[in-house]
């Protein structure tokens, strides 16, 4: 059984042509194998939450090599997914082998690598953990609630073998008699209403999709993350009861890799609009993570408006919390150790009718800290402090300080925060080191290091304040 879509006329033609054109010089295969290789896996992982740009995904598969900040388990995510690939590429050259659960399950223990815990929605609206085991069905529910607030029903950990066992079932049935894109098309869709796993099913679906196509030799395809509100919509018809609307949306896709088959064979360029783009990326990955950023202004005050809007900004507020507890709290700030005084400009009334007459050419300053240039001055060290001064619990009169320095060095900056307090009106001693770290100038702190910082400063915060009451 053909469905008579609009696309299905064009990827015959196009399949003909591409057989008359094999086999491809292994130049121009190898070429093709890499598009497709990089493509598939960079998109089927990125359309699941993968992180890793093109680029990195590219240093990864073809060097290796990881670079940037990126989670261990994207990684290690991206690198099981283009071994699932491998075994599909190699399982569908034995044109014998049957297609079995056994099989899916191998793919779905293969790409998620080991059992882990995730964060779930209960129906309740409430959040929960559940663990991932993997290479397995399902045993608990997996249904999803929609932005409108219904409830998504996959098969029920009940159901899940023996759907899954029709499933094959309806695949070996229909093998000799549909078109292996439909085929292919029509299982992707019945294997995700089944949602057989616990995690991975979309990852899944999709590689058994291109291992179905790939055993009736046609190329495979990619569902492209720019283009996942279009693959989403198909499947949400397909729900309603239009299948042939994912149908046809695989087909199309189809339709670019057979073009892009028959390209490589004819030696044509295969690079895409966009290409440029990444490969720009891939060399900025492969060169600028071995290079080494030297102090400069622009980079003095990208690093101060780092360190001052994302770590201490949220710092300073926390630490506000703590307010009620003391009599009088505020902030300093200081340039290599001087204290930025806060000024004001008085007009004398005798001078104004001049001042209306008078244009003054003033040039702008593009990296200013504190009313400091850094075009003109070789600042070395940045600092805020947090004083909180009569902690209202104490027994004599005890002052506070958080202090946190940004020192900027040749190629690196270093951050320090320590906690000062004192019992005499003049002087903050009794210093306890909170944090420390240096970074080169191309490494930032990321969002859980900022948390981190705010937890450890609070937390000494917190003990003192208790301690203090309890004595």
């Amino acid at each position: 059984m053909t469905y008579q879509t609009t696309s299905i006329g064009a990827i015959d033609l196009l399949k003909t042509e591409l057989e008359k054109l094999i086999p491809i010089s292994e130049v121009n295969n190898k070429k093709l194998k890499k598009k497709f290789r990089l493509e598939f896996n960079y998109n089927s992982n990125h359309l699941e939450g993968n992180t890793l740009t093109y680029g990195q995904t590219q240093l990864l598969l073809l060097f290796d090599k990881s670079s940037g900040d990126v989670p261990v388990s994207d990684i290690e995510e991206m690198k099981a997914h283009d071994t699932a690939l491998t075994l599909i590429e190699e399982m569908a050259k034995e044109k014998d082998r049957p297609l079995t659960e056994q099989f899916v399950k191998e793919l779905n223990k293969m790409i998620l690598v080991k059992p882990f815990w995730k964060d779930a929605i209960n129906f309740n609206g409430t959040p929960t953990r559940k663990k991932i085991e993997i290479g397995q069905y399902k045993t608990f529910p997996n249904s999803v609630r929609l932005r409108n607030g219904e409830i998504h029903e996959y098969a029920s950990p009940e159901e899940t073998p023996a759907k899954m066992g029709d499933l094959i079932s309806w695949y070996h049935d229909n093998l000799d008699t549909m078109h292996p894109v439909q085929l292919a098309a029509e299982f992707h869709y019945k294997f995700v209403c089944i949602h057989p796993f616990d995690d991975g099913n979309g990852r899944v679906a999709r590689l058994i999709m291109n291992y179905i196509l790939l055993k009736n030799d046609y190329p495979q395809v990619i569902i492209k993350v720019a283009d996942k509100e279009n693959y989403l919509t198909a499947l949400q018809k397909a729900d309603t009861g239009n299948v042939l609307a994912l149908i046809e949306y695989i087909e199309k896709q189809m339709i670019w890799s057979l073009e892009l088959s028959i390209k490589a064979a004819k030696g044509e360029e295969i690079q895409e609009y966009g290409d440029i783009e990444k490969e720009i990326e891939i060399l900025k990955r492969e060169k600028l993570t071995k290079s080494k950023i030297f102090k400069t202004p622009k980079v003095s005050f990208e690093v101060f408006n780092h360190v001052n809007d994302e770590l201490w900004n949220p710092l300073n507020n926390f630490l506000s919390k703590f307010d009620d507890f003391f009599a009088e709290t505020y902030n300093e700030e200081y340039i290599d150790g001087i204290k930025i005084e806060k000024t004001k400009t008085i007009h004398s009334p005798l001078l104004s009718t001049q001042r209306m007459f008078s244009d003054r050419v003033v040039t702008i300053k593009k990296y200013v800290v504190f009313g400091h240039y850094l075009e003109e001055e070789d600042i070395s060290g940045i600092q805020w402090e947090r004083k909180m001064l009569s902690l209202k619990s104490a027994s004599k009169k005890i002052d506070f300080c958080i202090d946190c320095t940004l020192h900027l060095n040749e190629s690196t900056y270093k951050l320090t925060i320590t906690e000062s307090n004192t019992d005499s009106p003049t002087m903050f001693k009794n210093k306890t080191s909170l944090f420390e770290a240096e970074n080169e100038y191309k490494t930032w702190f990321m969002d859980d290091a900022i948390e981190g910082i705010i937890r450890i400063v609070s937390n000494h915060m917190l003990e003192i304040i208790k301690s203090d009451q309890e004595s």
